[in-house]
C-alpha cells in the first residue's frame, strides 16, 4: 500500500499494455520510490533502467507488479517469492472467473502466496493507488483531477472503483480494485485502514463475502478507530438468490442475508452509487454524529418541504412535532402568515434577511427532540450568477450557524445535479448533499447505524445429528418437541378405525394429515382435512386423504395419517430457518398461514439471536399488530413466540450441520398466557438440497 520500490514484470512501452499504464501512472503522479521495469532484453523502459529478471536484482522490491498473461503469472510469482518479495499485484484475467482451468491457476497462485507469506492484490483487477504517495499501481488511465483526501475505496469491481473515485465530491486516500481477491481481500485492507492516519472513512463495493468472521473482526477494528464503512453490494437481485423448498427460502434470499450481516457488523448499506456518494460525503463532512433521532426539515417553500417530508417518511426518518417553546421562538422570527411546524416553511422573508434563517436554525437546534437539521434549498447548477446570488444569503446563514457547533445541519438540493458552484462555495463547513432520496436515505442509515459487531455469537450447545432419511411432519415435530419446542398432541394411525379412535381420544374437532416423507406440501396434495367432528368423519377422511395423496404422487410412500388436536384460536405466524452461505443460518418470522407467500410480511436476521433481537424482529412485521389484538381480537402470547424464536436459534446450533431449512407454518400464537403451538413443520436435511 506504500511501497518504496516497485518492480514491473512484463514491462513494455507498448501503449495498450497493462504494464505500460502502470509505469506511466507512476510517473504522472510523481511517485518518489524506485521504479524497476523487468524485461529480458530492453535496457530502459520509459527512461527507467530495466532488469532482465527479478532474480538479477540486488535487493527484493517491496512490490512486484505482474503484467503478464494468466498462464505466465505463476512462474513470475514463484520467482518473486523466492527472492523475498512480500507483496504483489496481479493484473491478468483468466483465473477463477474463467472455468476449471482458471480455478486451477488461482489455486496455484494461492499456494505460492501461502508458501512465501505474500499479500496479493488481484488477480483480475486494475490494481491500487495510494494518492498520498503517488503509488499508482493501476492498469487503467487515472485522472489527474483526483485529489488526495480522507476517503478510501475498496472494490471487487475495477469499473466501479474508477466511477466512484472520479465524482469530484471527496478526496481519496486509497483506491483498491482487488478483483478476485484470491489472497488479500476486503477484511485485510480494512484492518490496514483502521490504523491508517490518512483515512477517516471507507467505502467498499462487494460482490461476495467469503470469510464473514474475518470481515466482522475487521469491522470491530474500524469501529474502535471511529471510522464508518459504507457498503454497496453488487448482485443482490432475486435472480441470484438460492431458494429451497421451504417457504423461508423464497421469503429470505441472499440479499436479506447480506443486509442482516451488514447490520450486525455495523456497515452502512448504500442502495446504489448515488446513495454511496451522498453517504460518503455525509460521513466525511458531518461535524458530529446526531445524538437524537429527530429530524427537522426547513426550507423556503411549503410545497418543497412537503416533498422532502414525503421522502423522509419513506426513508423511515422521524420528524417530531416541535415543542411549544420552539414554536414561540419561530413565531417571533417569522412573518405572521408563516406556520411554525416541522417541516418548516420559512417563507421568502429569508431572501431579504439571511439572519432570520440563521436564527431559525438556532431555534430548531434548541428543541430537545431534534438531532439533525436538513436545510432543503435548491439553487440549480445551471443558474446564471445573478440568479444564483439570491441564494447566497441563505448559504451564508447556514454556514454561520454551523460554526456554532450546535445540532448538526446538512444543506440539501432536491436535484441530483446539485447546487450552483457559488452557493456551494459558501458552505465549506457543512455537508452539501444532492438528491432528495439519496440524501435522506444516507441520513437514515447514519442515524440508526450499529456501532458494534454483534455477529457471530458464541454457541455452546452440544452438536446433534438428524435421523437418517427424509422426515415427515410428525417426525419433525417429535424432534422439535424433544428439544423443548411446543407442539400439539397427535397420534399416528394406519387404518380408518385407528383414525376414528385417535380422534375420539384427542377430543373433537381434530385435524388429519397425510404421513409421507415424499409429500412436503400436504395441502396441495389434498392431504389435509380440518374440523373432523366425529368418528364417522374421521373414517371417511382417512380414505379420502389416502386417495388424494395417491393421485397426487403415485410413487410416494404413504405410511398412514397423523391425527392432531385442532387449535382454532390465536394468530398464525411463520417461523423458519434457511441456510445462506457463507453466513450459516438465518431466521425468518412473519405472518403465517396459507397466504404467507402472497402477504410476504416477514423479517430476517442471521443466527444466533437472543430475546432482545427476537423482539426486534417481530416489531419489524405487521405480525406485531396482530399479536397485540387487531380490531378487537384478544391479545396473544407474544412472549411465548419470542421464546420460540430463540429456541429455534438454539435448535439450529445443535442440528445445523445436518439441516438445509426448517419451515414452521403455521405456528399458532394463542391468547395471552397460553403459549404457542407448532401446527406444521418441515425440516429439509442438508443432504437433500432441492
Amino acid at each position: 500500500m506504500a511501497p518504496r520500490s516497485v518492480a514491473i514484470v512484463g514491462a513494455t512501452e507498448r501503449v495498450d499494455a497493462s504494464s505500460s499504464f502502470v509505469i506511466r501512472n507512476l510517473m504522472r503522479f510523481g511517485y518518489q520510490g524506485k521504479i524497476i521495469p523487468v524485461h529480458p532484453k530492453a535496457e530502459t523502459i520509459f527512461g527507467h533502467r530495466a532488469s532482465p529478471s527479478l532474480s538479477a536484482l540486488d535487493a527484493a522490491p517491496d512490490v512486484a507488479l505482474i503484467g503478464l498473461a494468466a498462464d505466465k503469472v505463476a512462474t513470475a510469482l514463484e520467482e518473486s517469492g523466492r527472492i523475498g518479495v512480500k507483496a504483489a499485484v496481479v493484473l491478468a484475467s483468466g483465473f477463477a472467473e474463467l472455468g476449471e482451468v482458471g480455478r486451477e491457476r488461482q489455486r496455484r497462485l494461492i499456494e505460492i502466496a501461502e508458501r512465501y507469506s505474500m499479500v496479493i492484490c488481484g488477480p483480475n483487477c486494475l490494481g491500487l493507488f495510494n494518492l498520498g504517495a503517488g503509488a499508482a499501481l493501476c492498469s487503467s488511465s487515472l485522472s489527474t483531477n483526483l485529489e488526495a483526501g480522507r476517503f478510501a475505496i475498496l472494490s471487487h469491481s475495477g469499473a466501479s472503483a474508477l466511477a466512484l473515485s472520479n465524482t469530484g465530491r471527496f478526496g481519496l486516500s486509497y483506491i483498491v480494485s482487488s478483483g478476485n481477491s484470491a489472497v488479500t481481500d476486503i477484511p485485510d485492507y480494512l484492518e490496514f485502514l483502521a490504523a491508517d492516519e490518512a483515512t477517516s472513512a471507507v467505502g467498499v463495493v462487494i460482490e461476495a463475502i467469503r470469510e464473514p468472521e474475518r470481515l466482522a473482526a475487521a469491522m470491530g477494528k474500524m469501529h474502535a478507530a471511529g471510522k464508518p464503512v459504507i457498503a454497496l453490494r453488487a448482485g443482490r437481485s432475486a435472480r441470484g438468490a438460492q431458494a429451497t423448498a421451504a417457504h423461508t427460502g423464497s421469503l429470505a434470499g441472499s440479499n436479506e442475508a447480506y443486509r442482516a450481516f451488514f447490520n450486525r457488523v455495523g456497515m452502512i448499506v448504500a442502495p446504489d452509487m448515488d446513495g454511496f456518494i451522498e453517504t460518503a460525503t455525509l460521513c466525511l463532512n458531518l461535524r458530529q454524529t446526531p445524538t437524537k433521532p429527530g429530524i427537522a426539515i426547513v426550507g423556503v417553500s411549503g410545497g418543497g418541504v412537503a416533498h422532502v417530508s414525503d421522502i423522509a417518511d419513506e426513508a423511515g426518518l422521524s420528524l417530531p412535532d416541535l415543542q411549544a417553546e420552539t414554536i414561540a421562538k419561530l413565531k417571533a422570527l417569522l412573518p405572521p402568515f408563516a406556520t411554525p411546524q416541522n417541516p418548516l416553511d420559512t417563507t421568502g422573508a429569508v431572501f431579504a434577511n439571511g439572519g432570520i434563517y440563521r436564527d431559525v436554525l438556532h431555534a430548531l437546534a434548541d428543541d430537545p427532540s431534534i438531532g439533525l437539521i436538513v436545510a432543503a434549498q435548491d439553487a440549480p447548477s445551471a443558474l446564471d450568477d445573478l440568479c444564483a446570488s439570491e441564494y447566497l444569503g441563505i448559504a451564508e446563514a447556514v454556514s454561520e450557524y454551523a460554526a456554532a457547533d450546535k445540532t448538526p445541519v446538512v444543506f440539501m438540493s432536491n436535484l441530483s445535479s446539485g447546487h450552483h458552484r457559488a452557493v456551494e462555495a459558501k458552505l465549506p463547513n457543512v455537508p452539501v448533499l444532492r438528491g432528495t432520496r439519496s440524501t435522506l436515505t444516507a441520513i437514515a442509515n447514519l442515524t440508526v447505524l450499529n456501532h458494534d459487531v454483534s455477529w457471530p455469537g458464541k454457541a455452546t450447545f452440544e452438536k446433534k445429528s438428524l435421523p437418517t432419511g427424509a422426515l415427515t411432519e410428525r417426525e419433525a415435530k417429535l424432534l422439535l418437541a424433544a428439544e423443548g419446542l411446543p407442539t400439539p398432541r397427535e397420534q399416528f394411525v394406519t387404518t380408518a378405525n385407528d383414525a376414528a379412535e385417535a380422534a375420539k381420544a384427542l377430543g373433537f374437532p381434530v385435524v388429519m394429515k397425510i404421513e409421507s416423507p415424499d409429500i412436503s406440501h400436504k395441502t396441495e396434495a389434498g392431504g389435509v382435512r380440518l374440523n373432523i367432528a366425529s368418528e364417522a368423519e374421521a373414517r371417511d377422511a382417512f380414505h379420502a386423504i389416502m386417495a388424494n395423496a395417491r393421485a397426487y404422487d403415485p410413487d410416494a410412500k404413504l405410511r398412514g395419517l397423523s391425527v392432531q388436536e385442532m387449535v382454532k384460536e390465536g394468530v398464525e405466524a411463520l417461523v423458519g430457518l434457511v441456510r445462506h452461505e457463507p453466513f450459516g443460518f438465518g431466521l425468518v418470522v412473519g405472518i403465517g398461514g396459507v397466504l404467507v407467500e402472497l402477504v410476504k410480511d416477514t423479517a430476517f436476521d442471521l443466527l444466533p439471536i437472543d430475546l432482545a433481537r427476537a423482539e426486534m424482529l417481530i416489531d419489524e412485521t405487521k405480525l406485531a399488530s396482530l399479536l397485540e389484538g387487531y380490531r378487537g381480537a384478544p391479545k396473544t402470547d407474544r412472549r411465548a413466540l419470542v421464546k420460540l424464536l430463540v429456541q429455534l436459534s438454539d435448535f439450529a446450533a445443535r442440528y445445523g450441520d445436518d439441516i438445509e431449512a426448517v419451515d414452521l407454518n403455521p405456528v399458532a400464537v394463542l391468547p395471552d398466557g397460553r403459549g404457542v403451538r407448532i401446527l406444521d413443520a418441515l425440516i429439509i436435511p442438508r443432504a437433500n438440497v432441492w
